[in-house]
């Protein structure tokens, strides 16, 4: 030490003061702030000293392992709360306390404690201190269960300075002192109703849980065709749900919503009643069993009636989430677009195949059978062309002929010219029907005056655009053709099968049509048929055998009557070998004996027993010969008998003689027969020779009539045009002294005075034979 620079008299002063100190105060000399020690001043007042006492400012509490529960909290006045007989670390804050000696707890009843109760058990020597630091110290300690309003007041001791002993001194501050004493706990709700709380939230997240699944998975369309298609209840069910399920955005946000907030307050309240993993573990697994498990598996099998009696909540919670919903919804709206659910043919086609309903098999075949037909072609339901029946062009239709063609059962017939492949027209098996077997016309001339049409497709048509052919009505068979291209030459057609709208329908049914007539089960595998029996078709070719409805006596009158009263039946139009075979093959004979009393309005009346029908359109030429009619007429519904020889629908026949008129007018401007018989087949095509009747004739007793449609007639003129070769008068004798009323065009054809007072009908009784006025 340099004496120049620090007196040496201010060292020795300054020993002295230090001797003369009291113990515990440690008296420092510092020269001032900012100046260097070598410039120190050399009066001894500007030095101060600074006694180190420890004071406590402080405490602490930590477990000794993480996430132990030992430590609860601090009180109102800010005591520190430890789990008793726990150990704990008390971390002790303030100044100088590395010069503590010792520490103590002691219980205590007031708020000032006696140091001297202290016990070794909650006495800590310094070497019992973890860390001791002038500012910081720690201590493990376990706290005995206290009684009610007992704490731990910390008491301190300070070492020993210069020999003198001190004594312990309490620290009087609240926040070093320590209790035993665990607070009451408290919830957010009383304990009941917060678990009542919890278990309605649970129930609510399950409920939601479940509509979202239930719900949403139910579109508006499904919903639609439940109100249609279901059961009563369902359709209860759809009317309360489909308002709501309309805004699907809407609702799934609200529900979703929902489930989010009830989860979370689950969770919340559970960890407010425990702590740590239990609420962890208990929130997911009350979520997961009652909120998602076991509410899903429900509405899945029966959402329907969840959501239809649980729509309430639903709505309640609609307006709850309102604000937030709505938003959110809308800009899905904008983005997603529309919810719509469709099914194409293809799925449906599927979703039919895979519906195992045993009462619905057949209908389900039909349907799946209708929808396919989309993806075939007529390839693939075609009559290959060997196996179809064909006659050449110039057969001659005999006996033998007509009875091998009757024995097949086709209706239609292809007949080529040479070659099976070249197919020039097709043979309607009606055009027969009046025709005499022993007049050997050729398949030529019937072929040549009918000429009906004959229409080729490909193979590769669609079988829908087939059967929209096949419903305008002006064919039902056509002949299939391929393009084949040999070599370099020009691609040309060949045939390759026939198909039906027989062919057609069955592929819809998906199962083989089989009438009488057929002699194979299928037109693909040509399975032959079992137990076919041969049909006695000699009647049909055999022209002298009798009518088994009318005998020859009433055959010949009525042909007699037609002749003189008709002039569409005069010899002139039709021959009197045509007309023979018509009116045996159009006698009708209806029974209903069997009836108990057909006067009587309850009494079911048979279909073949009505004749006409109010405003039914008919083409049909009716004429008794045997038998009583009931004839209702008239807005008063006024009803008479008509009797034998009483005609319906001469007006029919009259269009039909007027049209064959102006055919043989068109003959005289080089119109051949072929074309003027073609264009009288028109008039049955354009449906111009019917009537809408507006009058009913019903059949009350035995009868017998002759029943000719315009086709048949048209039939009867061609087949007579043809036994002529062709040739026909231009004009027509008008024989037709009609002796009998008729009607026809809805209207009888009476005098002005024919309907007159029920006295005067009734004196009018028996008047005119075949009618008997009521």
């Amino acid at each position: 030490m340099r004496l120049g620079s620090f007196p040496f008299w201010i060292y020795v002063l300054l020993s002295i003061s230090l001797l003369n100190h009291r113990p515990g105060v440690c008296v420092l000399a510092t020269p001032p702030e900012g100046e260097p020690l070598e410039e120190a001043p050399a009066s001894v007042a500007d030095y101060r000293s600074v006694e180190k006492v420890p004071s406590v400012a402080g405490c602490r509490i930590e477990p000794i392992t993480h996430g132990d529960e030992s430590f609860h909290g601090y009180t109102a006045k800010g005591s520190s709360i430890v789990a008793p007989s726990t150990t704990v670390q008390i971390v002790i804050f303030g100044h100088w306390l590395e010069e503590l000696s010792s520490i103590s707890f002691v219980p205590s009843l007031v708020s000032v404690a006696n140091c001297s109760l202290r016990t070794e058990d909650l006495t800590f020597a310094a070497t019992d201190f973890l860390i001791q630091t002038d500012k910081r110290m720690i201590v493990s300690a376990s706290f005995p269960p206290t009684e009610s309003g007992v704490a731990y007041h910390l008491c301190i001791h300070a070492r020993s300075k210069f020999g003198i002993v001190s004594d312990f001194t309490e620290i009087s501050d609240a926040r070093t002192w320590i209790t035993t004493e665990l607070p009451e706990r408290l919830y957010y709700f009383p304990f009941p109703i917060q678990v009542f709380v919890i278990a309605a939230l649970l129930v609510l997240s399950g409920l939601f849980s479940g509509l979202n699944l239930g719900l949403m998975s139910l579109t508006p369309q499904e919903l639609m065709l439940i109100q249609k298609s279901g059961s009563k209840s369902e359709r209860r069910y759809a009317d309360i749900i489909l308002p709501v399920r309309e805004r699907g955005n809407l609702l799934l946000c609200s529900l979703l919503i929902g489930n989010v907030l009830v989860n979370s307050g689950i969770s919340i309240l559970l960890d407010d009643l425990t702590s740590g993993y239990v609420a962890l573990i208990g929130a997911s697994a009350g979520i997961v069993v009652f909120g998602e498990i076991f509410p899903q598996s429900l509405c899945v099998k029966k959402g329907l009636a969840v959501g239809a009696h649980t729509i309430w909540v639903t709505r309640f919670f609609i307006v709850l989430t309102f604000p937030v919903a709505f938003p959110i919804s809308k800009i899905l709206d904008i983005f997603l677009g529309e919810e719509v659910t469709s099914y194409d043919r293809r799925r449906l086609m599927e979703l039919i195949k895979m519906s195992n309903n045993d009462g619905l098999q057949e209908e389900l075949k039909i349907a799946v059978g209708a929808m396919e037909i989309s993806d075939k072609i007529v390839l693939d339901v075609m009559t290959k062309i060997d196996d179809v029946f064909m006659l050449p062009f110039m057969t001659v239709l005999n006996t033998k002929t007509v009875a091998e063609i009757l024995r097949m059962g086709y209706t239609r017939i292809p007949v080529f010219s040479g070659d099976r492949n070249n197919v020039v027209s097709l043979l309607f098996v009606k055009d027969l029907a009046l025709l005499d077997p022993d007049d050997n016309f050729t398949i030529q001339t019937v072929c040549g005056y009918h000429q009906h049409p004959l229409r080729f497709v490909l193979e590769d048509t669609p079988l829908r655009v087939m059967l929209e052919e096949f419903k305008k009505g002006d064919y039902h068979l056509a002949m299939v053709q391929r393009i084949v291209q040999k070599g370099d030459g020009d691609p040309h057609y060949e045939l390759v099968g026939v198909v039906t709208l027989e062919d057609i329908v069955e592929e819809i049914l998906q199962a083989e049509i089989v009438d009488e007539t057929d002699a194979v089960m299928d037109n693909v595998h040509r399975t032959r048929r079992r137990g076919a029996q041969a049909r006695d078709i000699s009647s049909l070719v055999d022209g002298d055998e009798p009518s088994r409805v009318i005998s020859v006596q009433m055959l010949l009158v009525t042909m007699q009557w037609l002749t003189s009263n008709q002039r569409a039946f005069h010899q002139d139009m039709i021959s009197q070998t045509v007309l023979e075979r018509l009116i045996r093959q159009h006698c009708r004979k209806v029974e209903l004996s069997h009836l108990p009393d057909m006067y009587d309005s309850k009494t079911v009346i048979p279909r073949t027993a009505k004749l006409y029908s109010k405003q039914d359109y008919s083409d049909k030429f009716i004429l008794i010969l045997e038998g009583r009619a009931m004839v209702t007429i008239g807005q008063d519904a006024m009803t008479f008998e008509a009797g034998p020889w009483h005609a319906f629908g001469t007006d029919m026949l009259e269009k039909l003689v007027e049209q064959s008129e102006q055919d043989a007018a068109r003959e005289k401007e080089n119109v051949s027969s072929r074309n003027s018989l073609n264009a009288a087949g028109d008039i049955t095509k354009a449906g111009k020779v019917g009537f809408m009747p507006d009058f009913s004739v019903v059949v009350r007793d035995e009868c017998t009539f002759l029943e000719i449609t315009a086709q048949s007639w048209l039939l009867a003129y061609r087949s007579t045009l043809m036994s002529r070769g062709g040739h026909r008068p231009s004009t027509i004798t008008s024989d037709t002294n009609i002796g009998e009323r008729t009607m026809s065009r809805g209207s009888l054809n009476e005098t002005k005075n024919s309907l007159v007072s029920p006295k005067q009908l009734n004196t009018r009784l028996h008047i005119r034979r075949g009618t008997t006025w009521l």
